[in-house]
């Protein structure tokens, strides 16, 4: 609200994507809109200003509102930061969020910034003489964005103001929050009034806002609505209907566990255009990049600031086995002397574990495999420990880049995948399942999801209720590490009940053999050498709030508006 005011005081100067000061500003937003909309080419860039505000998920991408310094998975039962600096670590599993200090994840500036930005260019291109077509499509690429914001501000915030025109100094420049249901049939109109000026994805260039975009994405938003017959309907047009446009799991039919395992691995390496990817956000060193690799790489194969990322025990442990079964089945197979052994196939894929290997690049110093030996001051952790390694024994294998090599700063290029078709299938079988209970199409969405992992079906005859539990489980490893899960686990009202709780990290040690020390072999991999323990640290405790179903609106916005008040519960 305050970037609104400030822009009405200024009159028609508009923001910049890139910095919000008003001091510092890109050149193409110090014109006026005058000139903006006099001249197609720019009115075609301040376009692109408004479409690069869509911000990106991984650690230290562009855009706010998803930790920047932290992965969204360290603030869920997915995994701890390690260093205890990050807000993660002082704010947000302490339960201290507040209306001062949201610890990386507050969009609200960003997000009516970038609707102001909308509205301006919805306004502006009416009545000019430019192409019929671009202000067709350029009017549908900014109601994207508009609709994505307002999505992304209701999932946090709830109720919030519904902008749709610019506001002048005619207008109440203090805006009420506008009802949940209200927001989410607006987003939900947006995105199907948009989607037949938009390009099929087939027709557009790698990273463009598409029709299936914005049909997924509004999909997904009817799930968090839970408006599940929406969602169904809107997923199942991407999956059986015309606008599939042929989107399809990558690597759909692997041979074996092993091709499953490097066809997951391979999707999370795409730097944009995969089959399976329905809304990305591209990146081009040096001009634009992320920190993915700088702050998650193995300590051995970083220079500083590795290993921010660590999985928790918890998480490894709801991997299943390759065969499909849950590790505490008896008939599983499943050895604790032999933990990483016969896993589902997006396991090795996901996550770097003690043994695991990564050759491609070589470390600074000993094998080309992750040592997670407790105090061997290598990767794991321990009392003595490298202070980039890892706290639980584990690292995020998800999206490190063997290509860039040793210690890469500033090179990262693995494209955000937003959405997936992999999410698409499992949005319709919650929606479908939750609307009309279990069903053949329901079961075959999600199977099609453990068939590219190499797993056997679901198994018949699972009632609705079983159904929703085998759902819940295929987006937490289907989807790990991606921003799903701290929401999932609100939007399923199981939040309170899993992140309050202590999560735990595997300790390694030899078993009869000696250290490097004492004159032993550096590195130890064989399982039958080695004991492993669950352990725990005061690093590895999580509150959650109840005020926390809800961010709080910015103690900053609620001073400059009143309006905005009742603040949300608990803040």
């Amino acid at each position: 609200m305050r970037k609104i005011i400030i822009g009405l005081v200024f009159g028609l100067i508009l923001f910049s994507s890139c910095n919000d000061d008003f001091l510092n500003r890109e050149p193409i937003d110090q014109l006026a809109s005058s000139a903006i909309f006099s001249d197609q080419a720019l009115a075609n860039a301040y376009l692109n200003n408004i479409i690069g505000r869509l911000p990106a998920g991984q650690y230290n991408s562009p855009g706010g509102g998803y930790g920047s310094s932290y992965l969204l998975a360290s603030i869920s039962d997915e995994a701890r930061s390690k260093s205890g600096w990050i807000p993660s670590n002082t704010t947000v599993r302490v339960g201290n969020i507040n209306p001062t200090n949201l610890a990386g994840l507050d969009i609200w500036a960003e997000a009516y910034a970038a609707i102001r930005q909308v509205n301006e260019f919805l306004l502006g291109v009416q009545g000019t003489d430019f192409d019929p077509e671009f202000i067709a499509s350029g009017s549908a690429q900014a109601r994207f964005v508009r609709a994505w914001f307002y999505f992304d501000l209701v999932r946090r915030y709830g109720d919030v103001p519904l902008l749709t025109e610019p506001q002048s100094l005619d207008d109440d420049v203090f805006p009420s929050r506008t009802a949940t249901t209200e927001v989410y049939q607006f987003i939900f109109d947006e995105f199907n009034a948009i989607a037949s000026d938009l390009p099929n994805k087939s027709e557009a260039k790698t990273g463009a806002l598409t029709k299936q975009a914005a049909i997924a994405l509004n999909a997904r938003a009817m799930l968090y609505a839970k408006r599940y017959e929406d969602a169904a309907s809107l997923a199942n047009r991407l999956i059986t209907g015309a606008e599939n446009d042929g989107l399809e799991l990558y690597g759909a039919n692997p041979a074996d566990a092993a091709e499953a395992t490097k066809n997951y691995g391979e999707l999370f390496l795409s730097e944009g255009g995969n089959i399976e990817t329905i809304y990305e956000i591209t990146f081009a060193p040096p001009e634009r990049t992320h920190q993915f690799d700088r702050g998650n790489l193995p300590v051995r194969w970083r220079n500083d600031n590795g290993g921010q990322t660590d999985p928790t025990q918890e998480l490894v442990d709801d991997f299943e086995m390759a065969n499909g079964l849950p590790i505490e089945d008896a008939a599983s197979g499943y050895d604790p002397n032999n933990p990483y052994a016969n896993r589902d196939p997006r396991f090795y894929a996901s996550i770097f574990y003690h043994g695991a290997e990564w050759s491609q690049v070589q470390p600074s110093r000993g094998e080309p495999f992750i040592d997670m030996e407790w105090n061997a001051f290598n990767e794991g952790p321990g009392t003595v420990r490298d202070g980039n390694a890892s706290i639980s024994g584990y690292l995020v294998r998800k999206w490190a880049d063997a290509s860039l090599g040793f210690a890469p700063e500033g090179v990262s290029k693995v494209a955000w995948q937003e959405v997936r078709f992999a999410e698409v299938l499992l949005i319709y079988a919650e929606a479908e399942n939750e609307t009309n209970g279990p069903s053949a199409a329901v079961e075959e969405a999600i199977n099609r999801v453990r068939r590219r992992a190499a797993l056997p079906n679901l198994p018949s005859g699972l009632s609705q209720s079983e159904i929703r539990e085998r759902i819940r489980q295929e987006r937490r490893i289907e989807l790990v590490f991606e921003n799903h899960r701290w929401f999932d686990l609100i939007r399923w009202d199981l939040a309170k009940t899993v992140l309050n709780a202590t999560f735990h990290g595997m300790r390694i040690d030899r078993n009869g053999v000696p250290t490097a020390a004492d004159g032993g072999p550096t590195h130890v991999f064989d399982p039958a050498q080695l004991t492993f323990t669950y352990f725990s640290t005061p690093a590895f405790t999580n509150v959650f709030p109840d005020k926390y179903m809800l961010l709080p609106i910015p103690q900053s916005e609620i001073e400059s508006n009143e309006n905005l008040r009742p603040q949300n519960p608990g803040y």
